[in-house]
């Protein structure tokens, strides 16, 4: 089977919408199998969480309860956002090895300045005072948690503050190394 068989066998296999642009960037740029499959994986997973969105969005819709309707509601941006990023990893994973299409996730190579590395730093230490006092304000609604959706809010905030924290310190380990690169 010659290259252009193999990718369009592969596109059978590819039914979530959005991952079009990262076929037309196996197809261009002769993606070694490796690649194709990697790109695939992401593939069906998007096509997974397409159908698993179907449902939030059904679930979101016919609920007469306000509270599945919120919480529901606050699943559906998270999957819409994780469906996003698995079509811009597709995407930068088919096209990478010509490095002619910008793609929205950028490569690693920032030339990151002292100003920006102390802005990171302060940024992170934010987070982690954030988080001491959203885990002390979560301790505080517990007497309110079989009534009121307080305490799980803050919880999901928790989640979300981790995540910040998590993506700064990857700044800050990416700076580091760049410098002593250099």
């Amino acid at each position: 089977m010659d290259g252009d068989s193999a990718v369009q066998g592969e596109e059978r296999g590819i039914v979530s919408p959005g991952f079009e642009r990262a076929l037309d960037g196996l197809r261009a740029t002769g993606a070694s199998t490796s690649m194709r499959a990697l790109v695939r994986v992401l593939a069906k997973h998007g096509a997974e969480e397409g159908r698993i969105l179907a449902e939030y969005e059904r679930v979101s819709a016919s609920a007469s309860d306000p509270a599945v309707r919120y919480l529901t509601n606050l699943i559906l941006e998270d999957e819409r956002k994780h469906h996003r990023m698995l079509v811009d990893i597709a995407t930068a994973m088919a096209w990478d090895t010509l490095g002619e299409l910008e793609t929205s996730i950028p490569p690693l190579g920032w030339d990151l300045d002292e100003e920006l590395v102390a802005a990171i730093r302060t940024l992170r230490e934010y987070e982690e005072k954030d988080r001491h006092e959203l885990q002390t304000l979560r301790k505080q609604l517990r007497p309110f948690e079989d009534a009121t959706l307080w305490g799980l809010i803050v919880q999901v905030m928790l989640l979300d503050t981790e995540k910040h924290a998590t993506i700064l310190g990857f700044l800050e380990r990416h700076a580091r190394r760049d410098r002593t690169s250099k």
